[in-house]
């Protein structure tokens, strides 16, 4: 990037206009149009507070809020901040939402148990060293960071061969091409993931993810390519959860903040040694590694969704449920539907963490709804 080229992915304007006309409850309604729930459902701490950082319309603050988890957003978009706090209080979410920067967080070290930043470090020209020191500061012994970039992926790869082509045929007629102003880089996983062991964090997981996006950058956002029963559905279904996912849209990487004591990602308590490292993703510790909720982290268990996704579904009633957890009756949720697992789940048993554990290694339903909905 040329010293005179605008660096746009680092813009309060930009974003403030990107989210301009959008709505939290659209944006939730999306479900999985950017994917990797799975991933981070899977791994984001249930004790402890959990900071999104760079958190947009605050879509995964709302969501994982209802899982009784300690929510907070940060963003540099002072107007989004406003919309994040008013909605949420007119909804009766219990999250909070601050103004900041990424590379400068107002949190004390060592006070957070969760990080996640999705789809922001690949915005900063100068490289994501800053952003990502930041989280290594603020997470405590045994923090979880969940870090996501867009990745190469082959309709990625694609597109720059074309715009290569045309870059290469206006040199040979002696045209010049304009200064384009800088956005963000794509990073391969393996790329990511160093950045990430570089900060200091331990990396216990580091893939590609969400086939199914890619295939639709490739059809141009033609929902009719990502179908049910598409070459492209059938494709991105079978090998989602396989090293395939390396040619998906995006890149993410799970890391611990290593110490010789820890916090417990099953109980939250400070007890959980280094060696628990070697045979789970998440630190876990003696009294905890024979519970069935541990046994979900073990190293080497697939991350996967439940079912083949779910294209454009309408949008579900309010209706009568019985959980099937503990057989209470119950409204579905009104915001999050059936809170995107494949079986009934009542607000009560959804917040405790050894059901929302169970529930998001093992029920995470898809559902991909286009952009914006609501």
């Amino acid at each position: 990037m040329k010293d005179d080229a605008r660096d746009l992915g680092q813009s309060a304007e930009t974003w403030s206009g990107v989210w301009q006309g959008l709505s939290p409850l659209g944006e939730i309604r999306m479900w999985d149009f950017y994917g990797g729930r799975q991933w981070i459902a899977k791994f984001v701490p249930r004790h402890g507070k959990v900071l999104e950082a760079g958190c947009g319309l605050g879509r995964h603050n709302f969501y994982f809020s209802r899982m009784g988890i300690e929510m907070e957003g940060l963003d540099f978009s002072e107007p989004t901040i406003a919309v994040l706090r008013e909605w949420g209080r007119h909804n009766g979410f219990d999250c909070t939402f601050v103004h900041g920067d990424v590379t400068d967080l107002p949190h004390a070290d060592g006070s957070l148990s969760g990080y996640l930043s999705l789809g922001v470090v690949e915005h900063f020209s100068e490289g994501p060293q800053v952003a990502l020191a930041e989280a290594f500061r603020v997470l405590r012994p045994g923090g979880v960071a969940i870090v996501t970039t867009p990745s190469v992926s082959f309709a990625t790869m694609e597109r720059r061969l074309r715009l290569g082509a045309r870059r290469l045929a206006r040199r040979v007629r002696g045209r010049t091409s304009a200064q384009r102003d800088f956005f963000q880089y794509w990073y391969r996983p393996r790329t990511l993931g160093r950045f990430v062991t570089a900060s200091g964090l331990r990396l216990v997981r580091c893939s590609g993810a969400d086939l199914l996006y890619a295939f639709c950058e490739r059809g141009r956002g033609s929902v009719d390519r990502i179908r049910e029963g598409t070459l492209a559905y059938r494709m991105a279904d079978r090998f989602e959860a396989t090293r395939l996912s390396a040619l998906g849209a995006q890149s993410i990487t799970v890391s611990v903040k290593p110490a010789d004591a820890m916090h417990c990602f099953v109980c939250g308590e400070r007890r959980a040694t280094p060696s628990s490292l070697e045979r789970h993703d998440v630190p876990v510790c003696a009294s905890c590694e024979p519970s069935p909720a541990a046994s979900f982290y073990r190293r080497g268990r697939k991350v996967r969704f439940a079912a083949p996704y779910v294209i454009d579904p309408p949008l579900k009633p309010v209706t009568a449920e019985r959980c099937a957890i503990c057989a209470a009756e119950y409204r579905s949720d009104e915001v999050f539907e059936d809170y995107g697992f494949d079986r009934p789940i009542c607000p009560e048993c959804l917040r405790r963490p050894d059901v929302n554990i169970v529930l998001s290694n093992e029920h995470v339903k898809p559902i991909w709804r286009q952009r914006p909905f609501g």
